[in-house]
C-alpha cells in the first residue's frame, strides 16, 4: 500500500511562500491500494522489488493532495493516470528509450494511436504492450466523462507531452543542454502538467467555455500555476536527475546559461517559484474580473490549480521517489516500454551548452505526419 507523506509540515528545503492551505482527500490510502492493483493488472510493474518501490513513491497520496475534492472513483482514476504518466516519464527519462530518438518517436506514436482509435475497454485476457493497454483503460474510463472539445484539448496536450519527450531525447543524443527560455516552454509539456490540469475538469465537472479557456487571461493564469508546479518538481528531483546524468532540470539549465554556481542556481530557482506564485495571484483576480458571469466554474477550476501547487509542494518534499534514487537505491524502472521498441545504437556524447545566442529549435517528433493522419 502506498505510504502517506506528511502533509502540512511547514519545514521544507525549498524556501517558498505558498499561500494555499494543504488539503487531502480521505480516500488517499484506497487510491494508493487501487493503483498498485491496477499497475499489477496490466503488468506495468512486474517484479516484486519494483512493485514495492512503486508503492513507496506514494502516487495515491499525490492524487489525494492534488485532487482533494474528488470522489473515490474519480480519485482512483487520477491515481491511475499518475501511475501511467510517471511510468512513461521514467521509461523516457531514465531508460534507454529516452536516449534513442527513433525509439522515443516510435513509442510516442504507438501510445498516441490509442487516443486516435475507438474508445473501448481492455478485454479479459487481452495481451499487448503493458503501457499501451493501460492507456486504453484510462481513456475508456475518462473520455465518456468529457465533451468533444475537452477530448481534443487533452489529446493535444498529451501529444505535446510526448513530442517534448522527443525533444529531450534529441538533446541527450546530441549532448545539448537547452537554453533557459526554450526549456521553460518545453517543461510544461515534459512535466505533463497541462494534461494534469485538464483532469481538474474531470474531477470538478467545471465547464469552462473554449473561448475563455483559450483566451489570454485564462492561459496566462494556467501557465503561471503550471510553472510553479514543474519548477518545484525540478528543485526536488535535482538530486535524482543528477545521479542519473540527466540535465533537463531548471536548476541545471539556469546554472549553465547564467554561469551560476550550484547554490546560486538553487536560490535563483526558489526566487522564480516565489515570483510566479505572486504573479498567479494577480492573474487569478484579473481572470475572475474579466468573466464575472463564469465566476463559479472559474473559481472551481482555480481551486484545482491551487490544490496542484500546494499538493505538489507537499508531496515532492515527502515522497521517496526522488530520495531513494538520489541515494543509490534502484528505481522501479523496468523495460515495459523498451521491450516492444526496436533499439538503435547510438554514440554517447558529453553534454554541452549551445553557443550564445541560443536559438530554440522546434523538433519534429510525433506531431508531424503519422500513418493515421495525425
Amino acid at each position: 500500500m502506498s505510504p502517506r507523506p506528511r502533509i502540512g509540515d511547514d519545514t521544507a528545503l525549498l524556501p517558498i511562500r505558498c499561500p494555499f492551505p494543504p488539503r487531502i482527500s480521505p480516500w488517499a490510502q484506497e487510491a494508493g491500494a487501487q493503483l498498485d492493483l491496477w499497475a499489477a493488472r496490466f503488468g506495468a510493474v512486474r517484479e516484486r522489488t519494483a512493485r514495492e518501490r512503486f508503492a513507496r513513491a506514494g502516487f495515491g497520496t499525490f492524487a489525494a493532495v492534488t485532487y482533494p475534492t474528488a470522489d473515490l472513483e474519480s480519485l482512483c482514476l487520477m491515481a491511475d493516470w499518475f501511475g501511467w504518466l510517471f511510468l512513461v516519464d521514467d521509461q523516457l527519462d531514465d531508460g534507454r528509450v529516452g536516449r534513442d530518438l527513433t525509439a522515443t518517436r516510435a513509442a510516442a506514436s504507438t501510445l498516441l494511436d490509442v487516443l486516435d482509435g475507438p474508445v473501448r475497454p481492455v478485454g479479459a485476457g487481452e495481451t499487448g504492450a503493458p503501457l499501451v493497454l493501460a492507456l486504453r483503460d484510462l481513456w475508456y474510463r475518462t473520455a465518456p466523462r468529457a465533451g468533444a472539445h475537452w477530448r481534443d484539448r487533452f489529446t493535444r496536450h498529451l501529444t505535446a507531452c510526448l513530442d517534448a519527450a522527443c525533444w529531450e531525447a534529441a538533446n541527450r543524443v546530441a549532448g545539448v543542454i537547452p537554453g533557459e527560455a526554450e526549456y521553460i516552454e518545453q517543461r510544461r509539456h515534459t512535466g505533463a502538467i497541462l494534461v494534469c490540469m485538464d483532469l481538474i475538469d474531470i474531477v470538478t465537472g467545471a465547464e469552462i467555455p473554449d473561448r475563455i479557456h483559450a483566451g489570454l487571461e485564462f492561459q496566462a493564469t494556467l501557465r503561471a500555476a503550471s510553472d510553479v508546479v514543474v519548477w518545484t518538481n525540478d528543485w526536488y528531483s535535482l538530486g535524482k536527475e543528477t545521479a542519473l546524468g540527466e540535465y533537463h532540470n531548471l536548476v541545471t539549465v539556469v546554472a549553465a546559461e547564467r554561469g551560476l554556481g550550484h547554490r546560486q542556481a538553487l536560490d535563483h530557482t526558489a526566487a522564480a517559484v516565489n515570483t510566479e506564485i505572486e504573479r498567479y495571484g494577480v492573474l487569478r483576480e484579473r481572470l475572475l474580473t474579466a468573466f464575472p458571469g463564469h465566476r463559479t466554474a472559474l473559481t472551481r477550476c482555480l481551486a484545482g490549480m491551487e490544490s496542484w501547487m500546494r499538493g505538489n509542494f507537499d508531496w515532492s518534499r515527502a515522497t521517496l521517489r526522488y530520495t531513494e534514487r538520489e541515494h543509490g537505491t534502484p528505481a522501479y524502472l523496468e523495460t515495459t516500454l523498451a521491450s516492444w521498441i526496436p533499439h538503435t545504437p547510438r554514440t554517447p556524447h558529453t553534454p554541452h551548452t549551445p553557443q550564445a545566442p541560443h536559438t530554440p529549435q522546434r523538433l519534429h517528433g510525433v506531431t508531424g505526419p503519422r500513418p493515421n493522419g495525425r
